[in-house]
């Protein structure tokens, strides 16, 4: 690939990784007017969120092994025009049953999507550039939480949520036009008869358990933090709906220009498993202040600048590691990861309400601490699990 080729693709993927990922709370702000309109209650409504989030994590797995069988462009493409179809068919729903129906359908996509972006991206790399080129997708989910939900709301002043939803996804399925014309054709692939049969047995290595475990818990630390620090800072600061977009965008910036340094840290570390340990436990230290201390609104803000920031520093050279199997197993390697990343959003969000409820925010605050500390640990224990030498 030459380098404007290799620059179109990134941007391409990291738009599309943007849309997708903003399919994800793209109906957020509009959750109360979407109960009316579809006539149920709010936390019937909420549930569609669960629905998408399962079937996103279920198919995952499945996606990205096909892909490693089938090839990635189909599935990576297909993902995008899924997502796409969907939130069109979702803005269009006249009952709930419909909207459901839609959010299913849209996880498969997602699913695909997701599961296949990372591994095709690493197929077409070296393994010395891999961390800057995985920072580019991580940073199309970055500016989603930066961008994606005020947009859409913005769009919602103009059209309703049912507008809003269908320019996101008419412009989704724009992306997908340019994802295809960008990516490249799949490497060829020759697969023997052991590698078809046994993907996942081949995975079950110490390193990688250990290091798709780091990923779950420090998606499961993260995901604590973004669902309940809106939360935390209305309830210590009494702070309204305009402050708090404020807040949370700065707080986003951190995740945004962490991911950005930690791509360029990825490529030069000597040792991608102690980079992730170390800024696991760079997290540990921000978590538990965030959610504990009452410093002042700006002081609180800047606690969760810095979680975001060392958060997302570590997160190229976790994708990278992953990125080091033989390609036949990529895609069955990162659809596991995208699967047990959901689970790590769903741990959050049950046992941060349990933690809520029984001990407050300090609770929660240690619960992420503890997350963040046993997923350093795990990343080191992967380092001493490695073996002398490793392929890309």
């Amino acid at each position: 690939m030459t380098d404007a080729r290799t620059i179109a693709m990134l941007i391409a993927l990291s738009a599309a990784t943007f849309a997708v990922t903003s399919s994800g709370s793209a109906a957020a702000p509009f959750l109360q007017t979407i109960a009316h309109d579809l006539s149920t209650d709010l936390p019937t409504v909420a549930h569609l969120f669960a629905l998408q989030s399962i079937s996103w994590g279920s198919a995952s797995l499945i996606m990205g092994a096909l892909s490693d069988r089938l090839g990635r462009r189909a599935f990576l493409v297909g993902g995008i025009v899924l997502i796409g179809a969907t939130r069109l068919g979702f803005a269009a729903s006249p009952t709930y049953s419909a909207a459901a129906v839609w959010q299913l359908i849209s996880g498969v996509g997602g699913g695909a999507f997701m599961s296949t972006v990372f591994a095709a991206v690493a197929d077409q790399m070296p393994a010395g550039s891999r961390g800057r080129a995985l920072s580019w997708i991580i940073t199309g989910q970055s500016l989603s939480l930066v961008l994606g939900v005020p947009l859409i709301t913005l769009l919602g002043t103009l059209g309703g949520w049912r507008g809003a939803l269908a320019v996101h996804g008419t412009l989704t399925l724009m992306v997908a036009i340019a994802a295809r014309l960008a990516t490249p054709p799949d490497p060829a692939r020759h697969l023997d008869v052991q590698h078809r049969r046994a993907p996942l047995a081949r995975l079950a290595q110490p390193r990688l358990i250990c290091v798709l475990g780091a990923g779950t818990t420090e998606r499961a630390c993260f995901a604590s933090l973004a669902i309940y620090l809106p939360a935390y800072l209305q309830h210590t600061y009494g702070i309204g709906l305009a402050m708090l977009a404020l807040a949370l965008a700065l707080v986003a910036v951190g995740n945004l220009i962490g991911n950005l340094f930690g791509g360029r840290i990825a490529d030069r570390a000597r040792s991608r498993p102690l980079v992730v340990a170390t800024t696991c436990s760079l997290t540990a230290v921000f978590a538990l202040p965030t959610l504990l201390w009452h410093p002042g609104l700006a002081a609180s803000v800047a606690l969760g600048f810095g979680f975001s920031f060392v958060n997302a520093a570590g997160r190229p050279s976790l994708v990278a590691l992953l990125s080091e199997v033989p390609s036949e197993l990529r895609g069955t390697l990162f659809g596991l990861s995208v699967t047990m990343n959901s689970m790590g959003w769903l741990l959050a969000g049950s046992v941060g309400a349990i933690l809520l409820g029984s001990g407050g925010f300090g609770a929660l605050g240690a619960f992420c601490t503890l997350l963040a500390l046993l997923g350093a640990a795990l990343a080191y224990a992967s380092r001493a699990a490695r073996p002398a030498t490793h392929g890309a």
